[in-house]
């Protein structure tokens, strides 16, 4: 165990500076931890929100429900828990809760968030309802519209005109994004198997499946999952590329790899990476000649590319001849 340090020890947090112009300010101004107190809950259960410690954070809000003096906080961390697990039913229910004591400035957010949960449970002419309601209560004419889009999204899956799941597959596409930002793709490839047979051609959730399971070292799957977007999508290009990547870099089929760049430059010429990645696979390949012509290309497109630059004189002895800018 460690002792308490003294005011002119070292602070132990690792700032460099003393204890008594550190942390033990901090000590001082910082008041106990109260296990009554329903603020400080709600501030421990927000922290282990933003740990995605779920389960625990719903715990705790929920020992506060019928104490805090602004209920209607606790009601949305509580509903913001639930979508987090999934439990739309459960979130929804707690953004109803949300409503009956939410002042009017938070109404037409928080109906939208009633509707999208409804929508993801399934609960579609309910979703409607809210949508319909948070109309009444939101001026902003950018929202109003992003309201009537997802408004005309839910009659259409009414016809049958649209996947019954759009919305839970949009809801759970946009958190597997934020996992693969925090760089948990564990979590992300989670997410994207669950929604994957729920639109199995969908070329975007096939793309993303690629890409985490490219980080998680699950190659053959990640290659899997590229091949098909670009079946039911060809000019996929982002797609193409990656495939390239995994052929050169993994798989060692340098000729895979050339088509795959070659296929990326050709739907889009100006795709700096492609042209490069072709001269890499080329020289691989052997033919040097060709190499050199895609790196004069990837130079004609990044004039600073360093990259190309350095390939071309080692390739050919010497450095690339500067251009004269034509008038």
């Amino acid at each position: 165990m460690n002792p308490q340090p003294q005011r002119n020890d070292p602070c132990p947090c690792g700032s460099g500076l003393k204890y008594k112009k550190c942390c033990l300010i901090q000590d001082i101004s910082r008041p106990p931890a109260d296990p009554d107190n329903p603020e400080q809950v709600r501030t421990q259960a927000l922290k282990l929100i933003s740990e995605k410690k779920w389960d625990e954070a719903i715990r705790k809000l929920k020992s506060i429900e019928q104490k805090h003096s602004n209920p209607h906080l606790v009601f949305e961390a509580l509903a913001a828990s639930h979508e987090a697990i999934d439990d739309y039913l459960k979130a929804s229910e707690y953004c109803e809760k949300a409503l009956a004591s939410a002042p009017e400035v938070r109404k037409g957010e928080l109906l939208v968030r009633l509707g999208t949960s409804r929508a993801c449970a399934g609960r579609i002419e309910k979703a409607s309802e809210a949508f319909r309601e948070a109309l009444a209560h939101i001026e902003k004419p950018e929202e109003k519209a992003h309201i009537s889009r997802m408004s005309l999204v839910l009659e259409r899956i009414v016809r049958g005109e649209e996947n019954p799941h759009f919305f839970l597959i949009q809801v759970e596409l946009q958190r597997a994004f934020s996992d693969m930002e925090d760089e948990d793709y564990q979590s992300a490839s989670a997410r994207l198997e669950r929604i994957h047979p729920l639109d199995p051609e969908d070329p975007v959730i096939l793309y993303n499946l690629g890409v985490v399971y490219t980080f998680l070292k699950r190659e053959k799957e990640a290659l899997a999952s590229f091949e098909r977007a670009v079946q039911i999508e060809p000019g996929y290009v982002q797609a193409w590329y990656n495939m390239g990547q995994i052929y050169l870099i993994l798989e060692k089929d340098f000729s895979r790899a050339l088509n795959c760049f070659d296929k990326a430059a050709t739907l889009r010429p100006d795709y700096v990476s492609a042209h490069h990645q072709k001269g890499v696979a080329w020289e691989l390949l052997g033919d040097l000649d060709k190499a050199v012509a895609a790196w004069r290309k990837t130079l004609e497109l990044d004039p600073r590319n360093k990259q190309a630059e350095g390939n071309i004189e080692r390739v050919t002895g010497g450095p690339e001849p500067a251009t004269t800018p034509t008038r």
